[in-house]
């Protein structure tokens, strides 16, 4: 009997180890694109259910002053913000399913309109989470004023990026939430596609005329 007969050759045993090699990284990549996309789901989950409850709570929210903690607190304590968003021991910020930092804040400008806005720290830029946002602030642009793309450089400065209106203030000379297509979320996007910025998207609604 030849000694080749035994089992497989080199040749093959190479064979089949690149093949499961292959394999592998098909698996290891599906599986990470499907983690992805379920973490962009859940992320339009949390985010969209706090804005659906805010309006509910309108009248509540009213009474709060603009400290940061304040707020936050209210809208744990009314159950808006989903247990799985909430660190305990820090109740300044709650944070999404990709880790990111939100925190909450009432404004008001100098003619007594009051805003309130939801700030989203995407402190590890990713252009996908941009896109899930203006995403999900489309299907919500009947209850928004707007939404502003910022960021902040390393040198300190800050720069904004396009203002794009909610329903009620949809006028011919603004961008608007109901009409952004694809490729015009893409562009906004881009705006903050840098490793050395720190990105805010900020959900404004609840505008008040004083």
């Amino acid at each position: 009997m030849k000694f080749n007969e035994l089992g497989r050759s080199m040749v093959e045993m190479l064979g089949v180890l690149a093949i499961i090699g292959v394999l592998s990284v098909g698996a290891i990549a599906g599986y990470s694109k499907a983690m992805t996309k379920y973490k962009l789901n859940k992320q339009a989950e949390q985010i969209g259910s706090v804005l659906d409850y805010i309006s509910i709570y309108s009248e509540q929210l009213s009474i709060v002053g603009n400290q940061v903690s304040s707020l936050n607190q209210l809208l744990i304590k009314l159950g808006v913000i989903p247990t799985e968003m909430i660190n305990p021991d820090n109740l300044s910020y709650v944070y999404d399913v990709f880790g990111n930092r939100i925190y909450f804040f009432r404004g008001k400008e100098s003619n007594g309109a009051q805003y309130y806005t939801m700030v989203i720290i995407i402190d590890k830029y990713s252009h996908e989470i941009c896109m899930n946002l203006y995403q999900m602030a489309k299907l919500r642009s009947a209850n928004l004023w707007q939404t502003v793309f910022t960021k902040d450089q390393e040198s300190g400065e800050n720069s904004s990026g396009n203002r794009i209106f909610g329903d009620s203030y949809c006028t011919k000379n603004v961008k608007c939430l109901q009409n952004l297509d694809l490729s015009q979320m893409d562009e906004l996007c881009n705006f903050c596609n840098d490793a050395n910025s720190i990105c805010r998207f900020n959900i404004l609604w609840d505008y008040k005329k004083g």
